[in-house]
């Protein structure tokens, strides 16, 4: 009790502060119903969707996107394509020159009659309300945020009011989904900045996504309408300055105009215009996969708690190691087992399944305390016979569209969240095999049951695994010690390190302390 009192006495005194501002209640509960439009829905889209035969009314189409390029091209194919509907749903929407050039092409397709809706979590949002705001004041685009901060402002001190609120701080909305007409739609681990797009001159993401087509796509659109009519959000109009903002949109849609024009006129934005999208989907140079998917998502109400798992993803996708037979294949840039994780995997380790995993190096990780969380996991995991390969941060090595599982530029991290079993079936989502994925935030995915797109993902993986792109590990036996072994391969030669490679030591005794902490659930 005393801790609510002072929780809310803190709130007050919070709202209180100079340059503080609050979100409209009234207007956060006008929340107008709307639906994706029926897949029977004339348009061009419409033509070109996948159409299952009669014998097999579920199948759907799958390309898979692992180049930043092609991943990029997809979203603003769609969107240029678009006649009726686009849904866009993402944990971050950055306002870089490829963040800028989606929002002039959703921008664009409003401009056409299109109804565009978009849904961002709102861990980011404050560096954009005014362009968010401004952008909600077309006709044609609504948005609306995931479980909103209360309170709005440039005050440093305002955003203690929200470490008060650990369940809201804590728990965000990770999917991730474009989707056009209700006939196309695209998912997996990219979100929209120039870092997944292989646009950033210093970092990139090694990631993928696949563009479904078919009855998969319907599935994903009742997964968005859930979300967008959740209590959890609320319209973009409710925030604090709108009235003010709304003004701005005649001068939002000459910027953007203008980032686009200096975008086409980059290096980058002619390799992008030469990836020639349609050309090559529609001439079938990039390969369409056929197949059935079952989408797996977690409930909106997952940021409430108190679910029990078997209504949440994680539930969904640890009962399918129960079917595996030989080999089961985990790629994830986050990877923290935990109890749970641990015992899938000693299961299907008892009964013979190889079990691989492929995640970021110490020296690739984008995020040093999650690699803390792992690392206290990986002499147990070794013992049992999992078999555990680091991406190295690899290095520009060629064309933005050949590089090993995606894209790199100047530094790659892995950031491809997939999960292949008995090569059959393959999870392609947001989902991070780690205890914030499975507990805290939000997922969206797609389980595909397709041999040929799963052995597709599979060889993306191992070609991540080989020793040129990779460390693998295993334990040296000393004794009664047992110390882990990083190899590799280089132009010169094998490489064996008893230390976390291509690190320093401040950084090895900073994951060290990390370890010490009590944070799991929060990784």
């Amino acid at each position: 009790m005393k801790a609510l009192l002072f929780t809310g006495l803190c709130a007050l005194f919070i709202a209180s502060l100079p340059g503080c501002a609050s979100i409209n209640i009234d207007r956060a509960a006008e929340r107008k119903p709307s639906y994706a439009i029926s897949q029977n829905t004339p348009s061009q889209l419409q033509k070109l969707a996948f159409k299952p035969e009669p014998g097999n009314p579920q199948q759907s189409s799958f390309v898979l996107l692992d180049s930043g390029l092609d991943a990029l091209a997809a979203r603003l194919w769609l969107a240029e394509k678009a006649e009726k509907t686009l849904d866009v749903q993402y944990y971050i929407f950055h306002g870089d020159k490829t963040g800028a050039l989606v929002a002039g092409a959703l921008m664009d397709a409003a401009e056409r009659g299109v109804r565009v809706r978009i849904l961002l979590d709102d861990i980011y949002t404050h560096k954009h309300e005014a362009d968010i705001m401004a952008l909600y004041s077309h006709p044609n685009i609504e948005i609306r945020l995931f479980n909103a901060f209360h309170f709005r402002g440039g005050n440093p001190l305002i955003q203690l009011g929200q470490f008060m609120r650990d369940d809201r701080l804590n728990r965000r909305m990770h999917n991730k989904l474009f989707a056009a007409d209700n006939q196309f739609a695209i998912t997996g681990g990219r979100n929209i900045g120039d870092e997944y797009f292989v646009a950033h001159d210093e970092f990139s993401f090694v990631d993928l996504d696949v563009m479904a087509s078919g009855p998969a796509v319907a599935e994903l659109s009742r997964s968005f309408d859930r979300y967008w009519a959740s209590e959890a959000v609320i319209p973009a109009r409710a925030l604090p300055g709108y009235k003010l903002a709304r003004h701005r949109l005649p001068e939002l849609k000459a910027a953007l105009r203008q980032k686009r024009i200096e975008l086409e006129d980059s290096d980058y934005g002619r390799e992008l215009k030469a990836m020639q999208f349609e050309q090559r989907l529609l001439s079938g140079e990039l390969e369409a996969y056929a197949g059935t998917a079952e989408v797996v998502a977690d409930p909106p109400k997952k940021v409430e708690g108190n679910l029990h798992v078997s209504e949440l993803l994680v539930g969904q996708l640890s009962g399918l190691g129960s079917d595996v037979k030989q080999e089961t294949i985990v790629i994830s840039p986050y990877f923290v087992p935990g109890k749970m994780g641990l015992d899938w995997m000693a299961h299907m380790r008892a009964r013979g399944v190889h079990v691989r995993v492929l995640t970021n190096s110490l020296a690739a990780s984008d995020v040093p305390v999650v690699h803390a969380g792992y690392a206290k996991y990986r002499k147990t995991l070794l013992e049992m016979g999992v078999e555990l390969h680091e991406l190295k941060p690899l290095p520009n090595a060629g064309p933005r569209k050949t590089r090993i599982i995606g894209s790199g530029s100047s530094r790659s991290s892995l950031h491809t969240k997939s999960l292949v079993f008995d090569r059959r079936k393959v999870f392609i989502g947001s989902f991070n095999f780690d205890p914030r994925s499975a507990w805290l935030n939000t997922e969206l995915g797609l389980v595909i049951d397709s041999e040929p797109v799963a052995q597709r993902v599979a060889e993306m993986a191992e070609r991540a695994m080989d020793p040129l792109y990779s460390h693998s590990l295993a334990l040296k036996k000393t004794g009664q010690q047992a110390a882990i072994v990083w190899s590799s391969r280089t132009e010169r030669g094998e490489n064996h390190s008893e230390t976390e490679p291509n690190t320093g030591w401040w950084k090895r005794r900073w994951v060290d302390f990390l370890k010490l902490l009590p944070i799991e659930r929060h990784l």
